[in-house]
């Protein structure tokens, strides 16, 4: 769906920006430890002890490969045994790989090309699914409940990570046409913990956190306050303004009480975020060609971000005699954005727009499933959401007579336009999904009814659409277990991205509501999981998509000039594969790789070549932000120097294959390869880490839009992080 405005004035520069509602290698391979602590599903009690303290899991962990815990499927289960590829990283690995942003899961998950746009909203691309700043491949999630906003999590409170690869419409609904990325928060513990940390780094990067769980009422009510401040200069300098640009501020917290009794638990999770600075504003620099790298930018005006959100989730597990476990999920959200950006990205104040972003999400969902060890398993849930979405933009472009300076300052050679985009939209669902095993065979189907509404109003504009329409997003699969850890499975599954509406302008600037209909895709997938002597684990895949009324913006001729318009354009395919391989190769190292390849490309789809000013068709070539490539290494090292004292290290290498910027092809992001260094000294209750992300340096670009896709007489480019080394200080309680 969309969110009403786009994506903060990157719509300036982009395929209009349709900021979707729904929000290297891989690492299944970084296999995840620690993943059982607190995997929602687990009874409270043995959650929190598991959080705390167990001595079987730390055993295995000595001696082999711990299991994997993961709720893909909306139940608590083995990573191992569900047919689809998954990544997983729990709170050990995010905090050993310094895993601090969303981007960096594109360092460790093969086909998944992710970083985190200008206005702090991801752009995702999985397996040649979505496109930057018009379609998210991927929906995200907080404690089962999707983020529209602020899906950047910090993960100081993150317990885990799942990455699902491939559609989830027949459990997660629309806005997860590519997979879905899960994050899974920290819970309560039965027992008193705390904990304080301070990082610092280059760029004057400071962080402080903390954290306090224990129980309020003992055995029956827990609660886990965390919170965070961090701050950074930032390492985008602008000479015109004489400062660094892309520094800022960002605070938030996050309060959760879970109560619980011989057949209920109730868990209220609390969020609050606030950030400022420029970061969030269009920071883009001009390059001359795809691989002129700088961190300068050559913007006049001074850019300002201001973003607030808060949300509220009620989750409620209740047993039903012994066999029946029924889940209750209430959620609110609330986010506010306020943003200045440069748009003609010049030293003189030709071009600004100020945009006022609100957002408000309210969802319900409710979900019966049985339990126990029975070969059949089952789940039907109703799902039913209020996603309202709105922007204010107002556009002040200068008129005047540029060589004289003095009409710079008078407010007279200005001219104003402005914009008031209210969207709504709304979601309703039945889904339901069941396997059965038998023998050596295990048998899954699942089908979800999804009706979606959507509507645009635009009151300065006169402006009143709307739209509706239900999607069946069905699920097959059938494994079949060669060994008790050897499965092998074949799968097909369906994904959709809603229709929604856009306000665009045609030839006489006259405003309107234009329509798209909802994308669409089938995947095929055939893999292979396998756990070789407790020491060994080697999950690969192969898959197929059909991806149908891809959306992007194109030109239309009206009137004697070209419009932009935001439309359906065409189908592509995605194939290609990927595998992971985690062993622990002796008690002190662990080692994980994974490798995959995509290959996204357009079918029939008649296209106008801005660059060329010709018409052409795209069939044949590759469609854009996908890497032919993505593969990862990492060795992880820790030794016990004393019973108290552990000393470790760990390296990560990515390598990101060339890809294309466009759907034409003309423009390509070469090949790369980028290599993370950390060490960290562990005592009783304290720690010490160090790290270095980028440890060479290498400068590349992680979005380019060519001067006749801009419409104006400059390119515009996104620049990838440079080296960044932080040191932090632990101590827990």
């Amino acid at each position: 769906m969309n969110s009403g405005g786009g994506r903060m004035m990157h719509t300036t520069y982009r395929r209009k920006t349709i900021k979707r509602t729904g929000a290297a290698t891989n690492p299944s391979l970084v296999m995840l430890m620690l993943a059982v602590a607190s995997a929602p599903g687990v009874s409270p009690t043995a959650r929190a002890q598991t959080a705390s303290t167990n001595p079987t899991v730390a055993a295995s962990e000595e001696t082999g490969l711990s299991e994997i815990v993961v709720t893909a499927r909306k139940r608590v289960e083995n990573m191992q045994s569900i047919p689809e590829s998954i990544d997983a990283f729990g709170a050990m690995e995010i905090s050993d790989a310094h895993i601090t942003r969303i981007d960096d899961l594109g360092n460790l998950v093969s086909n998944l090309n992710i970083t985190t746009r200008a206005d702090n909203t991801p752009d995702v691309v999985l397996r040649g699914i979505g496109s930057f700043g018009v379609v998210s491949g991927v929906g995200f999630y907080a404690d089962d409940v999707q983020l529209f906003d602020g899906q950047s999590v910090r993960t100081d409170d993150v317990e885990r990570i799942e990455v699902l690869k491939g559609p989830q419409g027949t459990l997660y609904g629309g806005s997860n046409i590519g997979g879905a990325i899960k994050y899974i928060t920290k819970l309560p513990t039965d027992e008193f913990h705390a904990g304080a940390s301070l990082e610092f780094g280059n760029y004057s990067t400071q962080t402080y956190s903390g954290f306090v769980s224990g129980p309020l009422v003992p055995g029956v009510l827990d609660a886990r306050a965390s919170f965070f401040d961090a701050h950074t200069d930032g390492y985008l300098y602008d000479p015109v303004l004489n400062r660094t640009v892309d520094g800022g501020s960002e605070r938030g917290g996050r309060l959760t009480f879970q109560y619980l009794n011989d057949t209920t638990t109730a868990t209220l999770y609390l969020n609050y975020n606030w950030n400022r600075g420029g970061s969030g504003a269009n920071l883009y620099y001009r390059p001359d060609s795809p691989t002129d790298y700088s961190l300068n930018i050559t913007d006049g005006t001074l850019p300002e971000y201001l973003r607030g959100l808060y949300s509220a989730t009620l989750k409620i597990d209740h047993q039903l005699g012994g066999k029946l476990n029924l889940t209750s999920i209430s959620s609110y959200f609330h986010s506010y954005s306020d943003v200045t950006v440069d748009v003609d990205k010049g030293p003189l104040p030709f071009l600004t727009a100020h945009q006022a972003f609100a957002h408000d999400v309210a969802s319900q969902e409710l979900r019966l499933a049985n339990s126990g060890d029975s070969a059949l398993k089952w789940l039907v849930g109703l799902f039913a959401q209020a996603n309202d979405p709105s922007v204010f933009t107002n556009t002040i472009a200068f008129t005047g007579d540029p060589p004289s300076p003095e009409n710079l300052a008078d407010p007279t050679q200005y001219g104003v336009q402005n914009t008031d985009v209210i969207q709504r939209h709304r979601e309703y669902a039945l889904f339901g999904n069941v396997s059965y095993d038998w023998a050596k065979w295990t048998f899954e189907t699942g089908l979800r009814a999804d009706y979606n509404n959507s509507s645009l109003t635009d009151p300065l504009y006169g402006i009143a659409n709307e739209q509706h329409g239900t999607e069946v997003l069905p699920k097959f699969s059938a494994s079949y277990h060669f060994d008790k850890d050897v499965m092998g499975y074949g799968s097909i599954s369906r994904g959709f991205q809603p229709g929604d509406l856009v306000e665009e302008f045609d030839a006489n600037g006259i405003a309107y509501a234009g329509k798209y209909r909802p994308e669409t895709t089938w995947n095929y997938e055939l893999g292979l999981k396998s756990t070789f002597f407790d020491r060994l684990r080697f999950n690969a895949a192969v898959f197929y998509i059909d991806y149908r009324d891809r959306l992007f913006q194109t030109v239309a001729f009206e009137g004697n000039q070209f419009v932009q318009l935001t439309k359906n354009i065409g189908a592509s395919r995605s194939y290609g594969g990927e595998f992971d391989v985690s062993t622990r190769l002796t008690q002190d190292l662990y080692f994980t790789t994974g490798f995959g390849v995509t290959k996204a490309i357009w079918g029939n789809v008649p296209y106008y070549d801005l660059d060329l000013n010709e018409n052409t068709n795209l069939s044949g070539r590759t469609a854009p932000y996908a890497p032919d490539y993505q593969g990862s290494v990492s060795l992880d090292w820790s030794h016990h120097l004393t019973d108290y004292l552990t000393v470790g290290a760990r390296a990560d290498a990515t390598l990101v294959g060339h890809l294309y910027w466009d759907p034409t092809d003309h423009f390509q992001q070469p090949a790369h390869q980028i290599v993370n260094l950390g060490v960290r000294l562990e005592g009783g209750r304290w720690s010490v880490n160090g790290h270095v992300s980028n440890v060479f340096n290498k400068l590349y670009n992680t979005e380019y839009i060519s001067a006749a896709e801009v419409q104006a007489p400059f390119n515009v480019a996104g620049i990838g992080r440079p080296r960044l080394w932080t040191i932090a200080l632990n101590y827990r309680w």
